[in-house]
């Protein structure tokens, strides 16, 4: 359909929605030809589910790449790191005979790790909120581990094996949220010495995989290794370009890959925006296009639209223009796949929300600021679609008309569609992917 495009060295996978876009389907398959496999930022809040042959991995935390058996999988310094999930994957993952070993899986040994204060309080604070103003946070204690990160006093990676940092580390953390504990929640908490305990318990089992990622990628790049970039979550939940205050606490956007995994004097070649064909949010905040109707309980349930790490219902909406359009220029994304277009199959009726009218003025576009609990979302009916494929494997006439009106609104090509949970459930659009060169 077009012409090829030169071979790139480095591709992002950038979640352009709420999350839950598909990502870890598209990063199984073109894991397949990288030589390693980064994630960035984010901690097990984010989850990534990846069907082959019908049996399901859910990853939380090690990146996708772990399922290729060929490539090695990175944990970069800009992730937060809960080792006792770490461990509980790597054991489920090494109990399903996928390769696992201190060879193809790095922990950077900069990374912050989340203690035992950091969860009791992610979830203290969330329940004592009312419901209008909860975040919709997993309590996993993701934030408050940004939090302590951010105001250098977090425990690093390298600070599991050294039980005298760790006392230090830990009583430092401790310091003010034990007023927290005791006087505002009220609750109980371990004491410092059954985390020291459990922590380097833990780090013993880490320190095989433990390694200096920022070298290791520089290293990589130097010699001209394929590298391809896992996001998590999506750019809308970036602390900075996301829909503030209902976010994540780390930068979900391209630029979490130059603070979070390291890249000096390389450049992300590709950067490939996942997009639902329709749009869905877990968690508080505003939602514009939410289908509160029979049409968005089908599309709920058709699409299975539970989070992967929660086991939330998502909200569930047609697919939003104006953030589409924010998302390519936030995170300078160069191509889209197009995931779950088989869930709008037969569906009577399709709309696409193409513009906001906001303040007295039409925008076609959002931007950072704008309240999306005031917006009126304008929408527009568009020809539904039968079936994505023929029977020929190939993409029906309906199905390309409605790729080629998002690729005119978003300004970008869509290169690779996704029409069900299976790996072998993608086409390629277009084959101008240079990193599958």
């Amino acid at each position: 359909m077009s012409t090829n495009q030169s071979q790139s060295q480095t591709m992002a996978i950038i979640g352009a929605q709420w999350g839950d876009e598909g990502k870890g389907k598209i990063t199984d398959f073109l894991s397949q030809y990288a030589d390693y496999v980064v994630r960035f930022q984010g901690g097990n809040n984010a989850g990534h589910t990846i069907i082959v042959d019908g049996k399901k991995t859910v990853l939380h935390i090690i990146p996708s790449g772990i399922l290729s058996g060929h490539c090695i999988s990175v944990i970069g310094h800009g992730v937060v790191l809960d080792p006792e999930v770490f461990k509980k994957e790597v054991d489920s993952l090494i109990a399903a005979d996928v390769k696992v070993t201190g060879a193809n899986l790095k922990v950077s040994l900069n990374a912050n790790v989340i203690t035992r204060y950091h969860q009791l309080l992610d979830q203290t604070r969330e329940n004592a909120k009312s419901s209008e103003k909860k975040i919709g946070t997993t309590g996993r204690g993701i934030g408050p581990t940004y939090e302590d990160r951010t105001s250098r006093r977090g425990v690093k990676v390298a600070d599991l094996f050294n039980k005298d940092i760790l006392k230090e580390k830990l009583e430092l953390i401790l310091q003010e949220k034990e007023v927290l504990f005791k006087e505002l929640y009220k609750i109980e908490y371990p004491s410092i010495n059954e985390e020291i305990e459990r922590l380097y318990e833990l780090g013993q089992y880490i320190f095989p995989f433990v390694a200096d990622t920022f070298s290791l990628l520089d290293k990589a790049l130097s010699e001209n290794k394929k590298v391809l970039y896992e996001g998590a979550q999506g750019v809308l939940l970036d602390i900075d370009y996301g829909t503030y205050p209902f976010v994540t606490s780390s930068n979900t956007s391209i630029g979490g890959i130059y603070t979070g995994a390291g890249i000096p004097g390389h450049n992300v070649d590709e950067v490939l925006g996942i997009f639902k064909a329709y749009t869905t949010r877990v968690g508080g905040g505003p939602f514009p296009t939410e289908l509160n109707t029979p049409i968005g309980a089908h599309i709920q349930d058709k699409g299975k639209e539970f989070g992967a790490t929660t086991g939330r219902q998502r909200r569930v909406g047609w697919l939003d223009v104006p953030l589409l359009r924010y998302a390519v220029k936030a995170s300078n994304l160069t191509a889209i796949a197009l995931t779950k277009m088989d869930v709008l199959e037969d569906l009577e009726e399709l709309q696409i929300c193409y513009a906001y009218e906001y303040d007295g003025k039409e925008y076609d576009q959002t931007f950072p600021g704008m309240d999306l609990s005031k917006v009126k979302p304008l929408f527009k009916t568009v020809p539904p679609f039968k079936k994505i494929m023929d029977d020929q494997g190939k993409l029906t006439d309906d199905a390309i008309s409605y790729i080629r009106m998002v690729e005119q609104m978003a300004g970008i090509p869509v290169k690779m569609v996704a029409y069900g949970p299976e790996r072998q459930q993608l086409h390629l659009v277009e084959n101008t992917l240079g990193f599958l060169n």
